[in-house]
């Protein structure tokens, strides 16, 4: 539910447009809402949870999420739309900070990274059902029904917590507050709030309005105290003395495997309906093809990195994907290229997640699957707030330079106004071409494991996130 959640409102975001009448710049914060409460929570929930008991925070978060679903899906605006994905958001951070933590504790240390290759598929999943199942939603029913299921699910999934979850165990908890930790979980928290407001404004405001330079570096400075308070901490947040190496690469290739996924998520839909004027269920439909043929490719890659090591798959995964957002850049309105950028797209995101998710778990020994798993979730979430902020930001920069009003918020966009839209997003595919083909050269030259893992190895072909 987490991570379909992120992935179903970008397919949502022209209907949204129109239902609230709010511009894209605005809307773009229904998808940073969520992604920066989770991102920026995740260390400090996995804190909270070594001190009150994981099984108790994941139930309370389970809660929160359920109850922000239903908040989401009575919002009369798009102001109450926003906050309440915030608070879904906290949910689903509640709960995402300590999945690996229960995964490894239920299973021994010989079945932990089959477990944790079938919790990372499960991510995949979520994030491949968002949008044709989003769009079958929509169409049939409306843009609300897209939180209200998460209700039965929610209710299910916390019977079965306290069915099969064993408890906690007693927690020694400590009085004294661990005020070091809180406070570098808010500079984490605010940092990346700040540097994502930027983002936003830009586009609107002017790149040079004073809030926006402001704003971005006012959050890097919080981001850099972050790290500088961070590594001298003792326990840190985040394990950084493992993100030398093979393992450091992995993390970010990542990232950056991530935030192409998500600005393809992001973009396509405003080509699909804005500019073909495609209905949703009809994008939902064509939008699948990208987790069908990353299914394809996810096995064959395993396969691949078994026999010749993960450089090799990871490298091509990552030109089929430049190859996909080129052909993306020829769309048009009548979308000639649609299918097979979408296959060449999805075929290379499989080929390059489930090595590069093989080097990660390779990267480091058994003991610490669990610290390297929520290294690469922390990874992942940023990716994804990183391409709906730069997706968005490039879109609505360009389309006000071409036609000098806000986009969406006003209508079905007639053919001039189209015209401009689809120059814009050309111009977006074409940075995704950039970003992957940057990724393709660091995942040729970065450095790898020796040997990898062998619970890494018996986990590549579930590792299809």
């Amino acid at each position: 539910m987490a991570t379909l959640d992120i992935s179903v409102v970008g397919l949502v975001l022209p209907v949204l447009a129109r239902a609230l009448h709010a511009p894209l710049t605005v809307l773009t914060w229904v998808v940073l809402a969520y992604v920066l409460a989770l991102t920026g929570l995740l260390l400090a929930f996995g804190r909270l949870a070594d001190r009150v008991g994981r099984r108790r925070v994941y139930a309370i978060g389970l809660v929160v999420f359920v109850v922000g679903s239903i908040l989401c899906a009575l919002s009369p605006g798009v102001a109450w739309l926003v906050a309440a994905r915030a608070f879904q958001g906290v949910g689903a951070a509640m709960m995402s900070a300590n999945s690996t933590a229960l995964l490894v504790a239920a299973f021994p240390e010989k079945e932990r990274g089959r477990a944790l290759g079938a919790f990372g598929a499960a991510v995949g999943v979520g994030l491949a059902l968002g949008p044709p199942l989003g769009g079958w939603i929509v169409a049939a029913l409306s843009w609300r029904w897209i939180f209200l299921v998460n209700v039965p699910i929610g209710a299910v999934a916390l019977l079965l917590l306290f069915r099969r979850v064993p408890a906690d165990p007693p927690v020694a908890i400590d009085a004294a507050p661990d005020g070091g930790a809180t406070m570098r979980a808010a500079l984490w928290s605010v940092g990346l709030v700040l540097v994502m407001l930027a983002l936003s404004l830009g586009p609107d405001r002017g790149w040079r309005a004073p809030v926006v330079p402001i704003a971005a570096i006012a959050g890097a400075a919080a981001l850099a105290l972050f790290l500088a308070t961070e590594r001298r901490a003792a326990p840190p947040l985040l394990p950084w003395e493992h993100l030398r190496g093979a393992l450091g690469a992995a993390i970010l290739l990542t990232l950056l495997g991530q935030a192409l996924s998500m600005s393809a998520a992001f973009l396509l839909p405003l080509q699909l309906e804005e500019v073909m004027h495609l209905d949703p269920g009809h994008a939902g439909r064509w939008l699948a093809i990208l987790p069908v043929a990353a299914l394809f490719g996810a096995p064959l890659s395993g396969r691949l990195a078994d026999r010749f090591g993960t450089r090799g798959p990871s490298v091509a995964g990552l030109v089929l994907t430049a190859a996909g957002a080129l052909a993306f850049t020829r769309l048009g309105v009548d979308g000639r290229w649609l299918a097979p950028g979408a296959a060449l797209f999805g075929v290379g995101l499989g080929l390059f997640t489930v090595p590069n998710a093989s080097a990660v778990l390779g990267a480091v020994p058994p003991s610490l699957l669990a610290s390297a798993s929520g290294l690469q979730a922390t990874a992942r979430n940023l990716g994804i707030a990183a391409g709906t902020a730069a997706a968005s930001a490039t879109v609505v920069t360009l389309y006000l330079r071409f036609t000098g009003t806000p986009l969406l918020g006003r209508g079905v966009l007639d053919g001039p106004h189209a015209a401009a839209l689809s120059r814009a997003l050309d111009a977006a595919f074409a940075g995704l071409v950039v970003v992957a083909l940057a990724g393709a050269v660091l995942s040729w030259i970065a450095p790898r494991a020796a040997t990898p893992s062998d619970s890494a190895r018996d986990d590549l072909p579930m590792r299809a996130n």
